[in-house]
């Protein structure tokens, strides 16, 4: 019994360790208002405004719009994606889903609406994600909530962040026509 007892404060520590979402990772970087590509907006309180990445990738409108159809899902059911394609701008409003977990125990489903326009540069593509909201539901409704807009920095924010980077890399890879990928990873699909 004495040597269960010495053993609880380990076996504690242990169960806490496997809770924390940085053992035995890099810890990413934190997003806020100061990070490089994120808007805030001038109001009180602030809120995430736009997101914006950068490829060298050269701009091609019938690609932007093949991937777009392949990689988002519309926002109503009977709205196409595509809002508007031009020589040098494509547009679209989408919807993509993202499965994480609260502290790596309570599933939770992400959906992610926002408005992409794609600008082209002379040396490659800009990728802007606005409008961006978040709308989040778990099985227990502790963490639920409808479509709303982001505050600049938090844990759901940083989620958000990491899966539109994904769809960025995703969908300039399709653009490319690497099916793979950027960096070799698989296509993401709007239902993730």
């Amino acid at each position: 019994m004495l040597a269960l007892l010495r053993l609880w404060p380990a076996l504690l520590l242990t169960g806490c360790a496997q809770l924390s979402p940085l053992v035995g990772k890099t810890p990413l970087p934190v997003i806020n208002e100061y990070s490089p590509g994120v808007a805030v907006t001038q109001n009180a309180p602030p809120r995430l405004a736009a997101l914006t990445f950068y490829a060298a990738t050269p701009f091609n409108q019938a690609q932007a719009g093949a991937c777009s159809e392949k990689l988002l899902l519309a926002q109503q059911p009977d709205t196409g994606i595509v809002r508007y394609t031009g020589r040098d701008m494509f547009s679209a409003e989408g919807l993509v889903n993202h499965s994480t977990s609260v502290y790596r125990v309570l599933p939770v489903q992400d959906r992610i609406r926002f408005e992409l326009t794609l600008l082209a540069k002379v040396s490659g593509t800009t990728y802007g994600f606005r409008r961006i909201e978040s709308a989040r539901y778990d099985p227990l409704g502790l963490n639920s909530h409808d479509f709303a807009p982001l505050p600049p920095s938090g844990t759901e924010t940083q989620q958000v962040y990491q899966r539109l980077q994904r769809l960025f890399r995703n969908m300039d890879g399709c653009i490319r026509g690497d099916e793979a990928g950027m960096n070799g990873t698989v296509l993401l699909s709007a239902r993730e």
